[in-house]
């Protein structure tokens, strides 16, 4: 019976007439550029020179394997896909296209708002669970609300708890962030839009928000979204159009009129050039609460994700795993 010419024992592979390849795998965990950064880091200190490192996580972006394909770095996932050169080997299987979904989420409202915030926490690598009373208050939302979202992402295995199930150190923590992200954006890309199109003439979408929007419409009362938002956290080397404006629901449903032509806009069915949203009850406080770091009032990176891959067009899924991958991280 004829021999094998490889021969795989454990992390060792060897082809027949050639040396031993020592291989050492190096987890990443969800397979997100900023996993891939901390793996990269981990082999310069702990894998011996000799070795073969590999990259392993669950799933790794376009923008995980381009990074490591620039440093020469194999890798494997669990989806199934590998590219490893190691002295003599070469195995190159390209990963699957993701699954969709078993079954759609069902969120309310409220517990998708929750699921957000906490979303948009872990973005900015905060993980813990906020207590009740305190997420209720930053989201709006009642605390009976609040509680059942809560119980719900613990049915799915999205957060689990920490320490004691009681008492005044129980605590819960975001387990899941990716799965979580995944059916969250699910659900809020299916749901439908209430805009108005409006056309004005502007130059630059920055500057006109600064000197025009911010002075005409009441503060608190609007934040960017879309490719604007994009653009100024994440560029892409794409022309912002159209701009995205949320605007509180009460304002949207009586004063839209007064508010357009108060900055030189008017309705438009074609060449619109400003898209205003109305925007639910928690819309605007989960975007003062990720406070991002912008010359206007806009949303987090999470919901601007969201967004992307509702309203972005024929490159939603394009501009939305940008952001994920350089800005939300998992």
């Amino acid at each position: 019976m004829p021999t094998s010419p490889v021969t795989i024992d454990g992390t060792t592979v060897t082809l027949e007439h050639h040396d031993a390849q020592h291989l050492v795998p190096v987890w990443a965990g969800e397979g997100y550029p900023a996993d891939v950064a901390l793996a990269l880091r981990t082999i310069e200190d702990a894998v011996d020179a000799h070795a073969t490192p590999v990259v392993v996580a669950r799933r790794l972006s376009p923008g995980s394997r381009a990074l490591l394909a620039e440093r020469g770095v194999s890798w494997a996932d669990e989806a199934g896909g590998i590219d490893l050169t190691a002295g003599p080997v070469l195995i190159r299987i390209p990963s699957p296209p993701a699954p969709p979904p078993a079954a759609p989420a069902r969120f309310t409202a409220a517990g998708a708002a929750v699921a957000e915030h906490l979303l948009q926490r872990c973005a900015t690598g905060e993980t813990r669970v906020p207590p009740v009373d305190e997420l209720a208050a930053t989201v709006h939302v009642s605390r009976g609300a609040t509680s059942r979202a809560l119980a719900y992402l613990d049915s799915q295995g999205w957060t689990t708890a920490v320490g004691p199930r009681r008492g005044p150190t129980a605590a819960r923590e975001v387990s899941e962030r990716g799965a979580l992200l995944d059916a969250w954006c699910t659900w809020y890309a299916s749901r439908a839009d209430d805009a108005v199109g409006a056309h004005t003439l502007v130059r630059d979408a920055e500057t006109w928000i600064t000197d025009v929007v911010a002075r005409a419409w009441p503060p608190s009362a609007w934040a960017v979204t879309g490719l604007v938002a994009l653009d100024a956290r994440a560029p892409l080397g794409t022309t912002p159009s159209p701009i995205d404006l949320y605007l509180d629901g009460p304002e949207f449903d009586g004063s839209i009129d007064t508010l357009l032509a108060s900055a030189g806009m008017r309705r438009a069915e074609t060449g619109v050039r400003v898209r205003v949203i109305r925007a639910d009850r928690y819309t605007l406080p989960l975007a003062r609460a990720a406070a991002t770091a912008a010359p206007f009032p806009a949303v987090g990176d999470v919901r601007l994700y969201g967004d992307l891959r509702r309203r972005g067009g024929v490159r939603a899924e394009e501009y939305a795993t940008h952001l994920r991958e350089q800005r939300i991280g998992f």
